[in-house]
């Protein structure tokens, strides 16, 4: 039997993370895979690097002095990087995910705008389900600040569940 295909967008916020306990109580392990999806902006190449001071070189009398070096950095290896990054930093999450017995992957979008990057990520991976926070605004705060998760659940092609934690 094919698993559930639940994805879970993160961001660096601890609001997005508060989805999981829900979560969990909701879906068992053994019919649902999580996919956890953390969005941010593209990287747009830093230009050429700097030098590593830290790295012990002791510069020895008449050398020329440590200037940036001559390769430029690419936003590809920048995005690179921050996959890497974001996956050291959600590795608590996914071992105690991968403990609770989901089977559970790390997916980063680099995207401007949040909703397009879920929508295209929904139809590219086959979601079932997208779980969620949400600030759960109201009034004139509505107005003012966009709600990703209200923003997202009127397109979106699947169910989505948003959760406002108290």
């Amino acid at each position: 039997m094919a698993k559930n295909k639940i994805m879970i967008p993160l961001n660096q916020s601890t609001l997005s993370q508060k989805i999981l306990p829900s979560v969990e109580r909701l879906f068992a392990a053994g019919e649902n895979e999580l996919i956890l999806f953390y969005i941010t902006r593209p990287p747009s190449a830093a230009g050429f690097g700097e030098p590593d001071l830290g790295a012990g070189y002791v510069q020895l009398p008449g050398d020329e002095p440590v200037m940036p070096t001559l390769h430029p950095i690419y936003a590809s290896q920048q995005q690179d990087s921050i996959k890497a990054h974001v996956e050291a930093e959600l590795m608590p999450i996914t071992e105690r995910l991968r403990n609770a017995g989901y089977e559970v992957s790390v997916k980063v979008g680099f995207d401007k705008d949040p909703v397009a990057a879920i929508l295209r990520a929904i139809d590219k991976r086959d979601i079932d389900l997208v779980a969620m926070t949400t600030h759960a605004r109201v009034g004139v705060t509505r107005f003012f600040f966009r709600n990703i998760a209200d923003t997202l659940a009127q397109p979106a092609s699947v169910p989505v569940l948003l959760v406002h934690p108290a």
